[in-house]
């Protein structure tokens, strides 16, 4: 926690209670500078009560005493939501509050120990290609979780990624 609260601090952002260590470690994960702060805190400002409490959840396990994810590809993650407009950070946050909680509703750290690397690639592509709001929040829904020999992996389906390009996408009743 050394780095992130120095870099909290040279931000000159709060670090006093666990909401303020969580927005610090995403202040790291997206790689914001000074300009970015505010735009950031805005977007976290407006996630419900709840998805906050999961991301301090989640950004405050360490795998040792208590369990997590690892998500791999995170930081490409944010940083294409971040630069698509159709996207942006709080939809981005969003779709990771829900793969969280489909992550725990599965199990996934019950059957896997207290450590579970989840690779985002595939999610991070997406991100960067989709040019439809609507079609990006459905990614959950359209896509599906992997296990494979040491980790899990986010696939959006093919059918999913064919939409990138449409941005007059709607769901199918």
């Amino acid at each position: 926690w050394g780095y992130i609260g120095d870099r909290a601090r040279m931000l000159n952002l709060p670090f006093m209670c666990l909401e303020d260590l969580a927005v610090a470690r995403l202040v790291c994960l997206t790689r914001a500078k000074q300009s970015d702060v505010a735009d950031l805190q805005a977007q976290w400002r407006r996630l419900g009560r709840l998805d906050r409490e999961v991301f301090v959840q989640h950004f405050l396990s360490d795998g040792l005493y208590k369990p997590t994810y690892v998500f791999t590809f995170l930081p490409a993650y944010l940083a294409n939501a971040r630069q698509n407009r159709n996207v942006g950070l709080y939809r981005a946050l969003v779709v990771l509050v829900e793969l969280i909680d489909t992550l725990t509703g599965e199990g996934f750290l019950d059957k896997s120990g207290n450590l579970v690397t989840v690779n985002l690639q595939d999610l991070a592509d997406f991100t960067q290609k989709v040019e439809s709001s609507s079609a990006f929040m459905a990614v959950h829904v359209h896509s599906s979780i992997v296990a494979r020999r040491s980790y899990l992996e986010f696939i959006v389906s093919a059918k999913h990624k064919q939409y990138t390009a449409n941005q007059n996408w709607s769901d199918d009743p």
